[in-house]
């Protein structure tokens, strides 16, 4: 493993330090996170609420307001289209309890993964447009590049609004309202990387904004942060980067979080065994979004979208537990895809840049392949694409590694595809069924143009080196001001050099985690290292210690804990 050390100038350290009276490595944290002014910094220590833009600055928004107030003042019927995965459903749940807010009860339809596939296909509309006499539809994390789609909606005199963040594949009509904030060279606005959550919740405070202004009195009624808990959650679970407005809705919503009083989310908290005082960003990461997205993943994709909804604890508590059943469910699959698609990249795939496994049959869930496309990524530090057959074709999802843009890889590939799209470093796909080999060697070749100096030894990046006696509460109190953590703001990782460990480390867990403890000069520290039994450190050594801080909190007592990343021989 490589390690990326940051260098620091000392001038600019003690800048921060004396300017913002904070410590000198909260300075470099500052600086290690890409921050260059105090303006920056003051931001970024102190996202408020009042820093976020107006809505109205974000390309079609306001007339999507218009449209939406029209369909309010005509009590219109409303179709909210949404996708299955957490962005998805908790932007179809703020744009219906916004509406129901306003006195309206919109129709919601979530695509069947397994049989309707993503976004707004004509399976969806159909199903949703069925015994309805609908005029507006309002596709929610999907429908940027539905073109057919969006025509037969107007042959029907329906009117259209897209709210996603998706990247446009050919020329968007001008007959749809879209709400999207990668249409337009928006390179320096502070909501160019907003989810399709934090699009909603901007959606939300313009309609709420310019109905107040037409003296509509619902609106004063409606407080626009009551959606930020919604929000935060569709903005960790999407990947997008937490920063500028996306950090601001994170920030904030995740205090929401800790102090709602929704009966659905308290439900699914309890079931996700959480402490609910404080939710933490990978809370959200790593025990709710999980749980959200298994009810995707397994077809059932209304569950979550009820239980976000009801009011009622005892329905909350049944559907919380249904979900708990669809994860666990969810896990099992997931266990034995990973392994047989691991066995796979091995067995074919070593010598190549990247991976494109798949299963002839149709034993393989769509629906949790892009979880198994990840861990191999994240294993093999290469793209990776994981394919199940889904009737004629093949359906599934990519991976990337930082440096590689998959969308534009997809692009090379597209005569091969049926459908394709999302971000450059998460895709899905649909191949079609006799050109899977040629996708797969297309794929890899493509891959192998992009890649050059990219697929090197594994990196972690370390933020700063500190001292032994540095281990103490005030550092965890720095490194608490740098949250939350997600992508583009990763969580700090520190060293200590020439260190001893206090004892030899034990084996914990199954036998595949190891815990060890060094001395910080006053007290012994603990710390634990995850699946890494296979390589254990010397006692007698001097070493090198990679690792982030955490607290564990047990029995009403806080404790400083090290998380290892990876460890070194002194030199």
């Amino acid at each position: 493993m490589q390690w990326i050390e940051d260098q620091f100038e000392e001038s600019k350290v003690d800048f921060f330090s004396k300017e913002l009276n904070i410590s000198k490595v909260l300075s470099k944290f500052l600086i290690s996170s890409g921050i260059k002014i105090k303006s920056e910094a003051i931001s970024f220590l102190s996202p408020k609420l009042a820093n976020l833009t107006d809505p109205f600055d974000i390309n079609g928004l306001f007339d999507a307001v218009k449209r939406i107030h029209q369909a309010i003042e005509k009590n219109e019927n409303i179709l909210l289209v949404g996708d299955y995965d957490v962005d998805g459903i908790t932007s179809t749940v703020i744009i219906k309890k916004l509406l129901k807010d306003f006195g309206l009860k919109a129709k919601y339809v979530i695509p069947k993964r397994k049989d309707e596939g993503y976004g707004l296909t004509l399976e969806v509309l159909s199903r949703g447009l069925e015994n309805n006499k609908i005029q507006l539809v309002i596709a929610l994390d999907c429908g940027t590049n539905s073109q057919k789609e969006a025509k037969f909606l107007q042959d029907r005199n329906i009117d259209l609004i897209v709210v996603d963040h998706h990247q446009a594949k050919e020329r968007i009509s001008e007959n749809i309202i879209q709400v999207n904030p990668h249409l337009k060279e928006n390179k320096d606005k502070p909501w160019k990387f907003l989810c399709t959550a934090g699009l909603a919740f901007k959606l939300v405070h313009g309609l709420v904004k310019y109905s107040r202004e037409q003296g509509f009195q619902k609106a004063f009624q409606i407080d626009p942060k009551d959606f930020l808990s919604l929000s935060c959650l569709g903005t960790i679970a999407d990947l997008v980067p937490l920063n500028h407005e996306n950090r601001i809705i994170a920030f904030h919503g995740l205090r929401y979080l800790a102090k709602n009083k929704e009966s659905g989310l308290n439900a699914l908290f309890k079931e996700a065994k959480l402490n609910l005082s404080k939710i933490e960003s990978e809370d959200v990461s790593f025990k709710i979004a999980p749980r959200l997205n298994a009810c995707g993943r397994l077809d059932s994709p209304e569950v979550a979208v009820s239980l976000l909804m009801e009011k009622n604890d005892e329905t909350c508590s049944s559907l919380a537990k249904e979900i708990e059943t669809f994860n666990n469910e969810r896990k099992g699959i997931e266990t034995i895809i990973t392994q047989q698609a691991l066995l796979q990249a091995e067995q074919q795939f070593s010598k190549l840049p990247a991976v494109v496994a798949f299963e002839e049959s149709e034993k393989w869930n769509p629906g949790v392949v892009g979880i198994v496309a990840g861990k191999l990524a994240n294993l093999l530090n290469k793209p990776c694409v994981v394919l199940a057959k889904s009737g004629p074709d093949f359906k599934g999802s990519g991976r990337g590694v930082p440096g590689i843009n998959l969308v534009k890889c997809l692009e090379k590939c597209k005569h091969l595809l049926v459908h394709w799209g999302g971000h450059p470093a998460a895709v899905g796909l649909t191949v079609k069924g006799d050109l899977i080999r040629d996708f797969r060697n297309k794929f890899t070749e493509e891959i192998s143009k992009n890649l050059e100096n990219l697929l090197q030894e594994p990196s972690i990046k370390i933020s700063t080196n500190i001292e032994k006696q540095d281990l103490n509460f005030r550092l965890i109190q720095d490194l608490n001001r740098m949250a939350p953590f997600g992508q583009g703001n990763p969580e700090p990782i520190l060293t200590i050099k020439k260190i001893k460990l206090i004892h030899a480390p034990k084996k914990v867990g199954s036998g595949e985690h190891f815990q060890f403890t060094v001395n910080n000069g006053t007290d012994n520290i603990s710390g634990i290292a995850w699946n890494m039994a296979d390589r254990m450190p010397p006692v007698s050594d001097n070493l090198d210690l990679a690792f982030k801080l955490k607290i564990n909190s047990w029995n009403g007592r806080e404790r400083i804990q090290m998380i290892l990343e990876d460890w070194k021989l002194s030199d």
